[in-house]
Parts: C-alpha cells; sequence; structure tokens
C-alpha cells in the first residue's frame, strides 16, 4: 500500500463534506424516507454506495475512461433511475389513501430490491462520478503509484463515510413522520414528498 494515514484522513476530510451537501440524490433519499420508512432510504443509499465503490475501484485503476467511451449506456442507466423517482413521486402526488400511516405507524410496504436499484441505477448512470473520483484523487495521491490494497484503502473511508451521510438523511426524514397526528398532515407529507421525488427525479435526468 502506497499511501499513508495522513493522505487519507485529509481525503475523507474532503470527501464528507462533499458527500454532505445536499443534493438531488439526498433531496430523493429523504422524500422516499418520509413516505415509507428508513429501511427504504437505507438500501436506497446502499445502492448508491455499491455504485460509487466500482467508480472508485475504476478510478483506481485508470479506468474512468469507460465512462467516456460507454457513456451512452451510463446515460441511459441514469435516465431509468430519474424515471423510476418520478413514478414514485407522481403515485404519491395522485394516491387516494395516505402511504404515511398515522401516529407514526409502519408506512405502507415498498420493494427494498427496489430501493436498492433506484440508488445503484441512478449513481452507475452517473458518468460524472468516475471523472470527480479521477480529478480529486490527484490532489491526494500518487496516481502512478496507485494499487489494489490503496483502493481498498480508499473503499474504508469512501463506503462508511458515504452511507452515513446518506442513512444520516434518511433517518432524520422516517423521524419526522412521527410527528404527524392526523390525516390531512399525513396527506400533505404525500404530497410533499411526491413533488420531491419528481423534482429530484427530473434535476437527476437534467444533470
Amino acid at each position: 500500500m502506497t499511501i499513508d494515514l495522513y493522505q487519507l484522513a485529509l481525503f475523507a476530510l474532503a470527501f464528507a463534506t462533499m458527500v454532505a451537501s445536499p443534493g438531488p440524490f439526498v433531496a430523493a433519499i429523504a422524500a422516499r424516507s418520509a413516505a415509507f420508512g428508513f429501511r427504504t432510504g437505507a438500501m436506497m443509499a446502499l445502492g448508491a454506495t455499491l455504485a460509487d465503490s466500482l467508480y472508485v475501484v475504476m478510478a483506481v485503476l485508470g479506468l474512468a475512461a469507460v465512462a467516456q467511451t460507454h457513456a451512452w449506456a451510463l446515460e441511459l442507466l441514469r435516465y431509468i433511475g430519474a424515471a423510476w423517482l418520478i413514478w414514485i413521486g407522481i403515485g404519491l402526488l395522485t394516491a387516494r389513501t395516505s402511504i404515511v400511516q398515522p401516529e407514526g405507524g409502519p408506512p405502507v410496504s415498498d420493494s427494498m430490491m427496489r430501493a436498492f436499484s433506484v440508488g445503484a441505477l441512478l449513481n452507475l448512470g452517473n458518468p460524472k462520478a468516475a471523472l470527480f473520483y479521477m480529478s480529486i484523487f490527484p490532489g491526494f495521491f500518487d496516481m502512478t503509484a496507485l494499487t489494489i490494497w490503496d483502493a481498498v484503502a480508499i473503499l474504508c473511508v469512501t463506503i462508511p463515510v458515504g452511507m452515513a451521510s446518506d442513512c444520516g438523511y434518511a433517518l432524520a426524514a422516517s423521524k419526522a413522520r412521527g410527528l404527524l397526528r392526523n390525516e390531512r398532515a399525513i396527506r400533505r407529507v404525500n404530497r410533499t414528498t411526491g413533488g420531491v421525488m419528481v423534482g429530484a427525479g427530473t434535476a437527476i435526468a437534467l444533470a
């Protein structure tokens, strides 16, 4: 391994600051967690984190060019993920019954695999991710000397930091459900979260 703990610490600080910044994907996780509960948001975060991990390995091994030579396929994945979010958001906006249950009750069941797939598709369909890592890594590491073990060390930073940030947003959004005490307020949350999902999906598609 060619990188040391000091380099990893500096990178961890920069990476934590970056992933903690709210964006369309964070909004999507928060909205989905508010509607369906923490586990759904956590699964979406897991899918996104594993997709990010693939890009980290690609960047360390110098394969970010894949994001350029196969940009059309990655773009297609991004549009599929964004369309999925928009579809779920429309479902919330047009639902005749509440998705979120009153008195902090359990949410209507949502597929964990579907949540995982949406998170993975959105990040796999983002060719800017590999290019981002290729652009930021040289500021912290010697790209000519990185090995697979260096990639493992970097993943030991990116995976827990990324999951902690996304799950933090998911937990905060899901806890907000417990504050709801009447059907009107719940329906308002359904409309709000649905609108956020549609907006987040649109922003991701147009990014």
